[in-house]
């Protein structure tokens, strides 16, 4: 039995395909395929029901996995232990940031970033919540940035801030010096925009406006803050935007919540077998030198789950 046979094993489990595992593992299928049968012999019992498709674990097989597994993460945990690469963060690395974010954080960081770790390699990727999640548990990416909590047991989450939401309407549909909102005063109004299903901030708008549905005859989808924003600006009604999202050179007007304010809680995930602790702090220390000082500090709020 060997480390190299359970990771095949652990790739098998995810992808149920034998090709495709392969690819993962950087082998070819045959290699997988022989590998596998070898520690069967080896075990004396099938891993895997090949009678179904796609295959399953056998009951054995389903215990076995979940051995291979602890197993495979104390074995990457020694090894990260034991080198002196420890705390260094040279290389590459895989981001998932989600979209809701990803504009608005990833510019105040990157050109610093880049010129404090010049030998470290971010390759960030716009992708939604549960795209990160499965990446994460694929280990496809290396490090997660969303909206918690996800109450997963496989990720690690380091929370960075707590951003407000912000209301944006046309501002002919509001008195000039306006300055605050209330949630309750947000339920009474129609004419919402969202963005389209899939992305956590829909359902966050959602909770603060309880629920509320709009009479609009043009259904717009849109994976854009952005957007939403130039349809206020345009077609009227109203939507709320992460604090982060406002700029100078916004047609519509945006009015803060009074307080308690409604807020989304970010952080950086990581899944629970990743040791490169050195990179989550970087990344961390940098993103709290960049954001506004408040998101931190400010106690008086609602967290706004996105699920």
């Amino acid at each position: 039995m060997t480390i190299q046979q359970l990771e095949y094993v652990i790739a098998l489990n995810i992808y149920r395909h034998f090709v495709t595992a392969a690819k993962k593992c950087f082998v070819t299928q045959p290699t997988i395929t022989i590998q596998v049968k070898k520690l069967e012999k080896e075990i004396g019992f099938s891993i895997f029901d090949k009678s179904t498709s796609p295959f399953k674990p056998t009951n054995l097989g389903l215990m076995f996995i979940k051995k291979a597994e602890i197993i495979l993460r104390e074995v990457s945990d020694l090894k990260n232990m034991v080198s002196e690469e420890l705390d260094n963060i040279d290389g590459s690395f895989k981001i998932g940031v989600i979209p809701t974010i990803s504009p608005y954080l990833i510019p105040l960081i990157s050109g610093s970033f880049s010129k404090k770790y010049p030998n470290t390699i971010l390759k960030i990727d716009e992708m939604q919540t549960s795209n990160i999640i499965s990446a994460l548990q694929k280990k496809e990416i290396d490090v997660g940035i969303l909206v918690t909590p996800l109450n997963e047991s496989f990720i690690r989450e380091i929370k960075l801030y707590n951003e407000p939401f912000v209301f944006y309407g046309q501002k002919k549909d509001f008195i000039e010096n306006k300055r605050t909102i209330s949630a309750k005063e947000i339920e009474k109004l129609d004419n919402v925009w969202l963005l389209k299903s899939g992305h956590c901030f829909r359902n966050q708008v959602l909770n603060i406006c309880n629920n509320s549905n709009s009479n609009k005859n043009i259904k717009f989808q849109s994976g854009s803050i952005e957007a939403l924003k130039k349809m206020v600006d345009n077609y009227g009604g109203f939507t709320l935007v992460p604090e982060m999202a406002i700029d100078d050179s916004d047609k519509g007007c945006n009015i803060h919540f009074t307080e308690p304010k409604p807020i989304r809680e970010v952080s950086i995930v990581i899944h629970h077998s990743f040791c490169k602790d050195a990179l989550v702090d970087a990344l961390r220390l940098e993103i709290l030198k960049k954001i506004p000082k408040e998101f931190v500090k400010n106690k008086h709020f609602i967290k706004i789950n996105w699920r």
